[in-house]
């Protein structure tokens, strides 16, 4: 199939890259003039819209909006402080009262109101709150936007006074998220764009091998996110701000990738002395089975995020699927026709493309010592591996990643200033709803109190507020723990849920509600996910590798390297960021997505390495001999693929968002570790090992002579 591909594509080059630049100017043009949604219009970072409306803290968010008409709608908090130091003096805290009064009274565009008291004066009486109500939702653009109108009206306001203000809450840390996702997205696009450029271009030391795979990404990037931007719109599903930079990273690192592969391989036959379009052909019909394979598997693990429950996980999916399917029909169709209108002159200037080594290199001794010595080189890699592993065994989930401020913002500092002032739990309070088919009096709402008064986790309870028809009321409850933290999440989902449902009746129902209630949930059902997508990716994975090889211990053989390869990377990360950066733990999500990117397209280049020993056992070469031989034609291309890769993902550290930088570094060290450890050192010995049993049932491939 392949080698057919390769003469259609070579005789009709002209013809496929016109059809792709046809498709990126009408994107490109429909786009502009607003006739295609755009990749922002799908954006959304509110867990709650994350979540399945069966859970708890969604039902509680449903029971709010009788309470209150606005019990929904977004706030913020405003920080005021003396400009002197020390605590309010009387005059400040009629300088406040004025400016309140003044910002209220402007009636700011998406603002419902802005409102001070004295009881939000902290103990120490440094700190004097007030609260600014918005229009719209959470993730409305124009009440996001309107925070920077009330930071511009509240600097003018405080400027001839002796108080400072600053802004927290909600609202404002959206906008400096999304400010901050911006300026990351610009970091990381930069950072991948030189990295996709130089590294390709030093490879093969020619500015046009940079330019080629810079060209090719571009627009398939360009239209994938156009594809996925009308998904959206037509199946309603949003993606976190913050993992749409996903998109960038895994269509650059993975699109190099495979013209890497491709390169790499018509490199080689143009050494063997045909300089032919049919060079061409012959790279696509050798490269291109690895390259289809490899993006199957990326493609069907990125699929099994459909499964999840957790909306950030699911709404992922058919981005990424987009993204790989894109991008594989790109390398296998684009790529091969620019490849063949270019020639030889992709390599440009350099000549040492048309040279073979006349000395030994480091890929043929290494190979040499693989296929000598391969059950000591296995216990070696193994041994490594197992030590990195076990540094994940202390692993703590940190679940405030999506709801702290981006350090170094406006938001953060007013926060942290907040968080110094009054007690932990005081700033997010937790609501706990009833619900009744009977009217209810307060009295019948005390038992209720005293309980919760009573529970673990609970530092105060206020008195019950009862709706004019007695059938719904709302009891708050300040947390004895910060509302993000750990420890208020377990006391929601364990103690303090568990005692308000004891009030549960046949008649009456009770729902614990509040930001923390939202973070237990989304541990949860975070966990469950974990459980599920975990073996339905490594089906997946296995089935497309059992038909690929036509093997079950093969297959096998690679899900146990990657394996712990993902639990070496997540002991990595863990020592990293949890040991020596001293950090709180690990983001919750950074688990799942590691063993979705680390697995699947680590496998990439453990595919290239099982399909090279294929063809080297099936052109004769006894395993050790095989083993040797792929080490020395296959793994110069693993290590190129695998550092552009992680260099690639590691350029999210560039942004200065905390999810992303653990995230970056995580994916990096394992792309590092398939690319430079298990494909090029512990699969080849492994099959080194195993000799022609690695392909059972199959016979064994190739002569039985050699």
């Amino acid at each position: 199939m392949m080698e057919k591909l390769g003469e259609f594509i070579v005789k009709r080059r002209w013809w496929v890259v016109s059809t792709w630049v046809l498709l990126l100017v009408v994107v490109i043009v429909s786009t502009a003039i607003g006739w295609w949604p755009t990749l922002a219009s799908i954006q959304s970072d509110n867990q709650s819209s994350f979540l399945p409306a069966k859970y708890e803290s969604v039902q509680a968010i449903n029971i709010a909006k009788k309470v209150s008409k606005h019990s929904d709608a977004p706030t913020d908090i405003i920080v005021f402080k003396s400009s002197k130091g020390g605590a309010l003096t009387t005059d400040q805290k009629v300088e406040i009262g004025r400016v309140v009064g003044t910002l209220n009274a402007e009636h700011v565009a998406h603002v419902i109101s802005v409102t001070t008291s004295s009881q939000q004066l902290s103990p120490d009486g440094k700190i004097q709150l007030g609260t600014i109500v918005y229009t719209g939702s959470g993730q409305d653009t124009a009440s996001i936007n309107a925070v920077k109108t009330v930071r511009a009206e509240l600097s003018q306001l405080t400027a001839h006074t002796t108080v400072v203000a600053g802004v927290t809450g909600s609202q404002s840390i959206s906008f400096d998220t999304q400010d901050s996702a911006n300026r990351a997205l610009k970091i990381v696009s930069i950072g991948t764009l030189l990295l996709v450029f130089f590294l390709p271009a030093f490879i093969f030391r020619s500015p046009l091998a940079g330019l080629f795979p810079l060209l090719s990404v571009f627009i398939v990037f360009t239209i994938a996110s156009s594809f996925i931007a009308l998904a959206g719109h037509i199946f309603n599903f949003h993606i976190s701000q913050q993992l749409s930079i996903l998109f960038t990273v895994v269509l650059y690192g993975i699109g190099t990738d495979y013209i890497l592969f491709l390169l790499f391989r018509y490199r080689e036959k143009l050494r063997s002395g045909d300089h032919s379009r049919g060079a061409v052909s012959f790279a696509l019909s050798h490269a291109g089975e690895a390259i289809f394979s490899a993006a199957l598997v990326v493609l069907t693990s990125f699929a099994a995020l459909f499964f999840a429950k957790f909306g950030i996980f699911s709404s992922l999916a058919p981005g990424l699927v987009i993204c790989v399917a894109v991008m594989m029909l790109a390398a296998l169709t684009l790529v091969p026709a620019i490849l063949a209108i270019i020639g030889e002159r992709v390599f440009w200037p350099s000549r040492k493309w048309n040279i073979r080594a006349q000395k030994p290199t480091l890929a043929k001794s290494v190979g040499g010592l693989i296929g000598r010595r391969p059950g000591r080189i296995s216990a070696a890699v193994i041994i490594v591996l197992l030590l990195l592993a076990a540094c994940g065994v202390g692993m703590r989930a940190d679940f405030s990643s999506f709801s702290q401020p981006p350090k170094g913002t406006p938001s953060a500092a007013a926060y942290n200033e907040l968080i110094q002032a009054f007690p932990p739990g005081t700033l997010n309070p937790t609501q706990v709803y009833v619900t009744s088919t009977l009217p209810m009096t307060a009295a019948e709402l005390q038992p209720l109190e005293k309980t919760l008064r009573h529970t673990q986790g609970v530092s105060a309870v206020q008195s019950a507020v009862l709706l004019p028809n007695g059938k719904t009321a709302e009891v708050t409850i300040i947390l004895a723990h910060d509302a993000y933290s750990a420890g208020a999440i377990n006391d929601i989902s364990g103690p303090i849920r568990e005692a308000a449902h004891t009030f549960n009746t046949a008649n009456r129902s009770v729902y614990v509600g509040g930001v923390t209630s939202i973070f237990a949930d989304v541990k949860a059902v975070t966990d469950r996910d974990l459980r599920v997508i975990f073996p339905i990716a490594a089906a997946f994975i296995f089935i497309i590798l059992a038909i690929l090889l036509r093997s079950l211990i093969a297959p096998l053989t690679l899900l146990l390297c990657v394996s712990l390869g993902y639990a070496a990377t997540l002991g990595a990360t863990t020592l990293i960021f949890q040991v020596i950066g001293n950090s709180s733990g690990i983001i919750s999500f950074i688990p799942l997505f590691m063993y979705i990117f680390v697995v699947a397209i680590g496998t990439d280049y453990n595919i290239l390495t099982i399909t090279r020993l294929r063809e080297e056992v099936k052109a004769g070469n006894k395993p050790r001999r095989a083993a040797d031989l792929t080490v020395e034609h296959s793994s110069a291309t693993v290590a190129a693929a695998g550092l552009i890769l992680a260099a690639t993902f590691g350029s999210l550290m560039l942004g200065g968002i905390t999810f992303l930088t653990q995230m970056g570094a995580a994916i990096a060290i394992g792309v590092s570790l398939a690319a430079f450890v298990i494909a090029p050192f512990l699969i080849p010995s492994l099959s080194a090992l195993l000799g022609y049993a690695i392909w059972w049932p199959s016979h064994r491939p190739g002569s039985r002579k050699a």
